[in-house]
This record gives structure tokens, sequence and C-alpha cells, in this order.
């Protein structure tokens, strides 16, 4: 049957090149049937390509099919782009052909006579008379590698074309031009920006929503390329432009116009403040600016911005009010005295029909009160009571999340907030663990009010008649959390409650150690509350304040005993003092929870110290004290990264964290690759630090390198499994959890951006054990040294040609199957790698030292220059693949220092 269709399709394309439309779906049919043999499918290509060069055919038909093939069988795909390429390179390729043709190619894999490169070729599609083909081009033209002077010179041309779509996709192509291109000439950015507002005005939707998005980015570009002294002008300019759209009658112009809004990032006060008022102001009423306000009249006035806010809140659409909050959200942060009127507006929406826009406006809430901008009365928290108990549980938590960060001004207020948290407890007791987290906070953030509130309700804490404990009842518990959260006095052992009701506090142990997971582990909570418990209530007299939470100032007494517990003397054994400190390191993991970032580097430094003056005196094995000392850092960084994922990054900025964790997988690999002789537990202990390392990065480290810390996170949990099958060994909580959501993503590298609320939570699942290390480590080390060299005495050099740099070098512990490399560095960008083979030095495992001449061959063209050499090692195991020509093809560890090199150019 295939072999009678493919000679039918054969004979009449021979006999008819228009292909009828019976031979088009016998083709159709052997294109898409699975059981179609190769050969067949093989042979009907060749047909096609062949036919496809006859100028009598019908070219559209034909690279229909090709395109059809190139679907159903990617194996050829190769073969019908060479076809295609070839089509385009014919001089007798009818253009109205070349978009079809042009549709088969990969512009990303550039050919010797690449189309997408051709400057001619692209002219000619846009000026043709078919719109189709003009279309086409102007949607495929982020595709083309042509000058940016001649794109921005063809769209701008577009925008003026006669049919709506044409506009459409020019300005979408300008839109597109401004992010991919620097553009410094001011005039040549004002033309585009302009151009975009008179088609502001156009009578096609789609043309407006089109030049909506280009006068955003265009209006941007402008206003960065002005003077300090002008930005502001022409930033309110732009502002009040896209003001105008937000009463366009097209909905999605007004989303497109709020959307465009919220990404201003500087606007005058009193324009802000004129998006809340129906009147224009007395600040804004002489203001113009340069644009346009209609068709014909091209100053702006300011009060264009009236009642902006107003509007977009007030749409009778969802998709316009949430947008509109969404600007609010980047806006308020700009004036408080615009955010303090913005309240007014958005405590309305919280009684919206759509939850979309209910939640956004929480969310904008929430962001106004991060920057302290939210000033909330008695009338707002009726509103957000409201909240509490709806019946969608985001918004719920959103509500108790922008409570949780407001300040209160008075003690009714507080008052009505802790009831309406119980009202949401009791309707809800799902919400339980997040209420109870939420009072604690409040309870932080206003000791005084909380310590009067208890005081007027102690009686409800008290046991009953029998002396039974009965904390079942929900306003019981909330209460007994909001009082564990006033501050107490460590130093002076004082608390403002009554002690007591810390022990009470013990019986609800379980519920708030869930509750209480992001601020200490069960452990501590009872240590604090059996600690509190043992206080005196302070005197009137005495004005107590409290301190926030400083039990980690007593944890530090127990913790960081030092080494002073186990005095080291040269009559203890290195392995026994190595064990000391390992097992020391555990009581670490409480004030790291708590971020006492002070007390765990200070003392790990002092265990350092020790540990160093103590293998001085006992000549203790390097591999052991090399591999301690290297494990205390990580635990240092450990420490300040934690710190760090329980603040406020938004603030303190997420570089500094990615620092922290960058710098802890260094160290992690180093422990696992640079130490021979580690036991199976030992590794997987290395192996758990780096999932948290990888772990947290996702979690708090957005997305800049969230499929490299995916493709990492999944890796090492490979290797945990591969130990696992090694030989029975335990996974703690923490690797389950991950394992479990691993296995959820499948192979989806993007699995984890929906997974982040789980990998946080699977960070509190973690705690620090004892490393266990059994036998002698060996440390794997090199040393290099340059022979006769320093800045006075450089070696000489001839610009263009290789140089020899004589190297003294010697390796410890490493055998000769290693892949070395000397990495030779020219500045920070160009770096060349020489191959050591050591299959061709003499000495031992043990110890090899050898000369060596590291040729370099990059010479630049200057009188001196400086070289630094190293050694890395190739760690073979590791996922991570390089792309050097003559270089190492994995991750490398460096073994030692980098050695500077100085040359200078020889004289003639």
């Amino acid at each position: 049957m295939e072999t009678r269709l493919l000679s039918d399709v054969g004979l009449t394309l021979n006999q008819h090149p228009n292909l009828s439309s019976k031979s088009a779906d016998a083709i159709v049919a052997l294109i898409t049937n699975p059981f179609t043999s190769d050969s067949t499918v093989t042979s009907l290509l060749e047909t096609l390509i062949l036919h496809l060069q006859n100028p009598n055919s019908n070219h559209h038909k034909l690279l229909s099919l090709l395109s059809a093939l190139s679907r159903h069988h990617p194996r050829l795909r190769h073969r019908i782009t060479a076809a295609a390429h070839a089509f385009i390179l014919l001089p007798s390729t009818p253009t109205p052909s070349l978009p079809h043709a042009l549709s088969l190619l990969d512009p990303d894999h550039s050919a010797p006579l690449d189309p997408f490169s051709d400057e001619s070729l692209f002219l000619s599609l846009c000026f043709w008379q078919c719109v189709k083909t003009r279309g086409w081009t102007l949607r495929n033209v982020s595709k083309f590698r042509v000058r940016p002077s001649v794109l921005l010179t063809v769209l701008l041309g577009f925008t003026k074309d006669p049919y709506p779509y044409i506009r459409e996709l020019a300005l979408d192509g300008l839109v597109m031009l401004s992010n991919g291109i620097v553009v410094e000439d001011r005039s040549l950015v004002e033309g585009c920006y302009f151009r975009a507002v008179e088609l502001l005005f156009d009578a096609e939707n789609s043309v407006r929503r089109s030049a909506v998005r280009a006068v955003s980015e265009w209006g941007q570009l402008l206003v960065a390329l002005n003077s300090d002294k002008t930005k502001r002008y022409w930033s309110d300019a732009l502002f009040v432009q896209l003001c105008l759209m937000v009463r366009d009658t097209d909905m999605e112009i007004r989303v497109a116009a709020f959307n465009a809004l919220g990404k201003i990032q500087t606007v005058s006060e009193d324009i802000l403040l004129q998006t809340l008022s129906r009147k224009a102001l007395l600040a804004t009423k002489e203001k113009h600016y340069p644009g346009q306000c209609t068709a014909k009249l091209f100053k702006l006035p300011a009060t264009t911005a009236a009642f902006t806010f107003g509007h977009g809140l007030e749409d009778e659409f969802y998709q316009v009010r949430r947008p509109a909050c969404q600007a609010l959200q980047t806006l308020t942060v700009l004036s408080a005295q615009f955010a303090g009127g913005a309240v007014h507006l958005l405590m309305d929406m919280l009684n919206d029909d759509s939850v979309v826009v209910r939640l956004q406006a929480l969310e904008t809430l929430h962001h106004m009160a991060m920057h302290d901008h939210l000033k909330v009365d008695e009338s707002h928290l009726r509103m957000f009571f409201g909240a509490l108990i709806d019946n969608n549980a985001l918004i719920r938590s959103a509500a108790r999340k922008t409570i949780q960060l407001t300040k209160l001004q008075e003690l009714k207020m507080l008052r009505s907030c802790i009831d309406g948290l119980i009202k949401n407890l009791n309707l809800y007791p799902q919400d339980e663990a997040d209420i109870f987290y939420v009072l604690y906070q409040i309870g932080q953030r206003h000791g005084k009010f909380v310590t009067s509130i208890i005081h007027n309700v102690s009686q409800e804490l008290e046991p009953s008649f029998d002396g039974k404990l009965v904390f079942n009842n929900a306003r019981t518990a909330a209460l007994l959390v909001l009082a564990i959260s006033v501050p107490v006095s460590f130093e002076r052992m004082i608390c403002s409650i009554p002690p007591e009701i810390f022990s009470y506090a013990v019986t609800l142990l379980g519920r708030l150690s869930r509750a209480l997971v992001d601020v200490m582990d069960q452990n501590v909570l009872l240590a604090y509350l059996s600690h509190c418990s043992r206080f005196t209530v302070a005197s009137n007299s005495e004005k107590f304040e409290g301190e926030v939470l400083n039990f980690h100032l007593e944890l530090k007494k127990v913790a960081i005993s030092s080494l002073h517990d186990y005095p080291l003397n040269a009559n203890v054994k290195a392995s026994n003092c190595l064990e000391i400190v390992l097992r020391k390191v555990v009581d670490l993991w409480p004030l790291i929870q708590l971020g006492c970032t002070n007390e765990v580097v200070q003392t790990s430094r002092n265990w350092k110290e020790e540990l160093r003056n103590f293998s001085c005196e006992s000549r203790q094995p390097a591999g052991l004290l090399f591999f301690a000392l290297t494990y205390l850092h990580v635990i240092k960084l450990l420490g300040k990264a934690w710190a760090c994922t329980q603040r406020n990054l938004q603030f303190k900025g997420m570089g500094f964290l990615d620092a922290l964790l960058s710098k802890m997988e260094r160290r992690l690999k180093e422990m696992l690759y640079r130490f021979a002789g580690l036991s199976r537990e030992g590794k997987l202990h290395i192996l758990e630090l780096m999932l948290v390392t990888y772990t947290m990065s996702l979690s708090y480290s957005g997305a800049c390198y969230f499929e490299d810390n995916t493709k990492k996170l999944n890796f090492v949990l490979s290797r945990v499994e591969y130990l696992q099958k090694e030989g029975s060994i335990e996974l703690s909580k923490f690797v389950i959890e991950l394992q479990n959501i691993s296995r959820e993503n499948g192979d989806s590298e993007d699995g984890f951006v929906h997974k982040l609320d789980l990998l946080q939570k699977s960070l509190h699942l973690f705690s620090l054990k004892y490393i266990p290390l059994s036998g002698e480590l060996k440390y794997l080390n090199a040393e290099l040294d340059v022979c006769d060299n320093d800045f006075q005495n450089p070696f000489p050099f001839i610009s263009g040609l290789p140089v020899g740099l004589p190297l003294e070098i010697t390796l410890y512990n490493i055998s000769s199957e290693t892949r070395l490399w000397l990495a030779i560095s020219l500045g920070e960008k160009s770096t060349q790698f020489v191959f050591l083979d050591l299959h061709e030095f003499g000495g031992c495992d043990a110890i090899r030292k050898f000369s060596f001449v590291a040729p370099f061959f990059r010479t630049p063209k200057v009188k001196h220059f400086l070289l630094k050499v190293s050694i890395a090692m190739e760690c073979l195991s590791e996922d991570q693949h390089f792309k050097h020509c003559h270089g190492p093809k994995h991750e490398l560890i460096y073994l030692c220092k980098g050695k500077e090199v100085h040359l200078s150019m020889a004289v003639k």
C-alpha cells in the first residue's frame, strides 16, 4: 500500500507539478501514519525536495508538506533545513514562498550564507506588496540579524502602514528592539517615543494596545537618557501620558496602561496625589508636559492624572482592578503621604467580589507595611477582620501576614486585632499554626500593650478548680501564645507576666513548636519556657521593657563552652581532640537557628585557634587537621547564610547571601574531593550540607541561577541514592523530604519553581549532626614555585610567540590517574589550561616532585604583563561540563593558591 501511494505521488508530481488536493492528502497520510516505514518516508522526502527545485511547482504546498515532515519525523529535520536553505538561495525562488521556506530554518544556527543575516532579503520581504508577507516578516523580526539602524527605520516606517495589523506588529517590533539594543542618541529615542504617543489615539484597539507598551518602553529609555536634573520631569511626563489611557474604552488597553504605570520608578509626589483626587490640585493646575492629550493637542496637562487609581479600582472588570492594585504596590513606596491616601481605596478592595483582586489588595498592603508606609485606623481594622474570616485560605493567610507587620498605635486596636485572630481560629482550626505564629510576632512588636492585656485576662489562663490545666479552648491557647511572646530580661531574670504562664505553655509544646518552627525548634522552645518559668515578675517601679527573645544569650553559655570543658594537651590523642570538636559543633545548631551569627563566628574562630595550637604540640596528621578546619569554616558560613534567610532580603540584598552560599559550596566540594579516606557516613554528611546550600539558594536567591541549582540539587540527590545502594546508611528527614519533592517533579527542570514553599519548609527538618571520621584522612595538596621570577626579574617574551614558564611542582597524596591541569590566567576572563600527565613524572603517590616548563601561547601586544598560575584537579564525578576546546571538561578543584609570573617584552 505504501509503495503504491508513493509511486502514485511521484507520477502525479511529474505530470502535474501544481500538486492536486488528492495527492496532497495522500502525502499527508503517509507523513502522519506512525506505521509508515522509514524508507518510504525518506523516499517521499527526496521526491518533495526534487520537485521543490522546479520553478513550475506549487511551492506553497510543497513547503507545507516539508513542514509536516519536519514535525512528525525530527530525524529528517537537518535534511529538510538544508533543502529549504538551498531553495531560498535560488534566484528563481518567488518572494511569496520565502516566508514558508524561512520558517523551516533554525535562526539560532547560522549557516555560511545565512538568510536571516541578509539585509536585502529582509528589505524585499518588508516591502513586498502582499500584506501577509509583510506581516510574517514583522512577526519574526527578532529572528533577523540585521543592523539595528535598518530595523529601526523599517519599523518606524511601518507604524504609518494603512493596515492596522501591520501598525500593531511594527509597534511590537519597536518594543522588542527597545529591550535588545543600547541607544544613546536622545533624539532617536525621542522620535520613537512620540511616534508611539501618536498611535495612542489610533482608531483600532489592537494598535492602541501595542502603542501603550511602546510608549512605556521607549519612555523609560528616554527618562534614562536625561540628566539627573530633568529625569524627574520626563518621568512625570511619561506617567501622566499613561494615566490618560486608563480611561480608554477597551478593557485590555486599560490593563496595559496600569501594567505600564507599575513599571515607573520615579514620580513627583503631587502627581501621585492627583491620581487619588477627582478635583484638580493646586500643585498640578499649572503644570504641563510634552506629550499628546488628543489627536491634535500636544501639551499634556498634569491634571490628566486626576483620579487615575480611583477609576482603576472602580473598574467593572476585575482584570483591570487587579493591575491597578499592582501598580499601587510599586508607587506607594515612593511617598508616605500617597501611601496614606491609597490605604482608603485599598481597604475598599478587601470587599471586592473577585478573589484575585482581594488577594492583590492584601499583597499591596503587605508591601506597604514592609516599607513602613501602612498606617491604619480602627475603621481599617474592621476590613481586615472581614478578610480574616474569608472562605478562601489564601485571603486569610495574606490578611494575617499584613496584620503581623502592622504597628498598632492604641491598646483597643490591638485588642480588636487579637479578637479577630481568635475568631479566625474558631472558624478555621486548620489555620492554627499560622495564627499562633502571627500572635507571637504581634506580641514581640507590642510588648507593653500585650502585658496589659495578659494581666486583664490572667484568670482565663489559670488551672480549673480541680487543679487541671485545660487549654483546648481556642481563646485560651491563643492568649498563652501571646503571653510567652512578651519580651523578658535574661540578665535580670525578670518578666512582666506571671512566670507560671510559661509553665502552662509547656502543655501546648507540640502545637507551639509547629507554629514557631521558623523561630526555634522544639528543644529550644522547651528550654526557653522552662527557663522563664523560674523568673520573677518585674515591679511597676522598675519600668521594665524587656528584651526581644534573647534566650540565645543563655544558650551561648551552654553551647559556647568551647574546648575548655575538655582540656587539650599533648597527652590527648589527635583523633580524640578532633572528635571533641566535631561533637561540640552540634551544639552550635540552636545558635544558628536563632540567628546568633556573632556567637557562631566567635566560637568557630576559638576552636580553630585551639586546634592549630594543639596540632603544633601533638604533631596532628595534616589530613585530619585540615578537614576539621575546613568543616568549621563551612559551619561559620552556614550560620551567616541561615541568618540571612531569617531576615528581610529585600533590604539587605540577595548578593550577600549568594556570595555566602557560593563559598559554602566551594568549601564542601573541597571536603568531598581533597580528602581521601572519607567514610560513607562522612560523605553523606557533606552531601547533606550541599543539599542545604542548594535548597537555600533555590528558596531565597531568586531566579538568576535557578536552573543550575536545580540540576546541582538533583545530581547530589542521585549521589545520595548511590551511597544508599553501596551500603545501609540512614537518611535524615530533610534528605527524605527533598527526595519526595524531586520525585514529584520528575524530569522537569523548572519543577522546583512551583515547590518553593515546600523547599523552604524542608529546611526546618534539617539539623546538624556529628560527622563521623574513621581511619586516616589523606589531604590532596599541591605546591607551586616559579623559579627566579618577580617584578624586578621578569621572564622575557616576544609578543605573538609562545613563552615557557619554568615551574617547580610538588604533589601530595595524588595518584597518577588523577587529571591535573595548570590554569594560566591573564586577567580575569582569559585562562589557558595545560594538562599534566603524571605518568611522565617520577615519584610516588605520597609525594611527587618535578620540574615542568609550561607553555603560554597568548602573549599580548604589551610591554609588561602578569600571569597567575595554579594547579587544579578535574572532578570527573561532577555533573557540570565545560566547553573548553583543549581544557578540562568537568568542574575543577584548585589545590594551591595562584602564583604570580611577571613577564616583560624582550629587548631587540
